[in-house]
């Protein structure tokens, strides 16, 4: 709950009250019924749509009620009914095209591999990185101490492997990254999995030996920037070579690894797009709603963590969201 405390923290009186509502809707699982727009999802997209949500109704007076869920959760909701507009945070699968999804992206973020502040190795991985192979290994329970890792002797290492519960969009993505494996193949190897991002965090800060995985802005403080309290992000060895090099480091505050997620530094996955699905085209509100967060929205994207898509990508979603198909 802290990026909850802190966003209402930063924000104006009028503001606070909107959020508090917003809150207050999302975790008594209650869905508006008038004429607001509905919202629930993904996790990684969550702290963006409340921004999004909440400029809108400044704007447009418009009431725009977001929970979260994971992305799972965002895609059912949408399919059934329940709400206007899914959160996903991972590709649109076939299936779900098959029964109507039709999906729009609106901006793009990372998943980063996390442990704790006082990890037994932490300068050694901050001074090397974690290849791909290192992450899959420690993730598949085939390396289990933290000095195997690093080639270091020590003591009361033992790894505690952390997962995601709920169907997570960024659990999907990091078990793309680590190879052909599923959300699935993460939960049966983690000691515990957690619903949510948050609790994630909340999980990996409490254990000394614990890694974990989450979306990049709750690996990093929503106000200031810096490292989130008790976490680090694991820096990714690229090349393998066992060192971080110069080009590879980039995790010192959240701007510097947007900046390299944008100039695709870090690698697609883990990176990945953020999208909203409808049940067939968007209509009316909704459309108007997606259209602003394709335009005007897009000024609050980079300031809150979040890469902004390319100008021709912009273009290319709005010829889609305005036609009804990506064809």
């Amino acid at each position: 709950m802290f990026e909850v405390e802190k966003y209402v923290k930063r924000s104006k009186p009028k503001t606070i009250a909107v959020v508090i509502l917003i809150f207050a809707t999302a975790f008594a699982g209650c869905i508006g019924e008038s004429e607001s727009i509905r919202i629930s999802g993904a996790w990684a997209l969550y702290p963006m749509m409340l921004v999004w949500a909440d400029e809108y109704e400044k704007a447009y007076g418009v009431t725009v009620d977001v929970s979260g869920g994971g992305a799972g959760k965002g895609m059912s909701d949408v399919l059934n009914e329940q709400v206007d507009i899914g959160m996903v945070s991972r590709p649109i699968r076939e299936e779900e095209l098959e029964q109507g999804a039709f999906y729009i992206a609106v901006t793009k973020d990372a998943v980063v591999a996390t442990i704790n502040v006082n990890n037994p190795v932490l300068d050694e991985i901050y001074e090397q990185g974690l290849s791909r192979e290192d992450l899959r290994k420690i993730f598949m329970k085939e390396v289990t101490h933290w000095g195997d890792v690093v080639n270091k002797s020590i003591e009361d290492d033992k790894i505690v492997v952390y997962g995601r519960s709920d169907a997570s969009g960024a659990a999907k993505v990091w078990a793309s990254f680590l190879g052909n494996y599923t959300q699935s193949d993460l939960q049966s190897k983690a000691v515990a999995n957690f619903d949510g991002d948050m609790n994630l965090a909340t999980g990996v800060r409490g254990e000394k030996n614990a890694i974990g995985f989450n979306n990049l802005n709750y690996a990093y403080d929503i106000e200031t920037g810096g490292f989130a309290e008790g976490i680090r992000p694991v820096p990714l060895d690229l090349n393998g070579n066992d060192k971080l090099d110069q080009n590879e480091n980039f995790y010192d505050n959240r701007d510097q690894l947007v900046e390299n997620v944008s100039l695709g530094n870090y690698p697609s996955p883990p990176a990945r797009k953020e999208y909203l699905v409808s049940k067939g085209p968007f209509k009316g509100k909704t459309k108007d709603f997606v259209h602003w967060i394709l335009t005007d929205g897009q000024a609050f994207v980079r300031e809150n963590g979040y890469v902004q898509l390319s100008d021709e990508t912009l273009e290319q979603e709005l010829e889609c969201l305005e036609k009804g198909n990506r064809e």
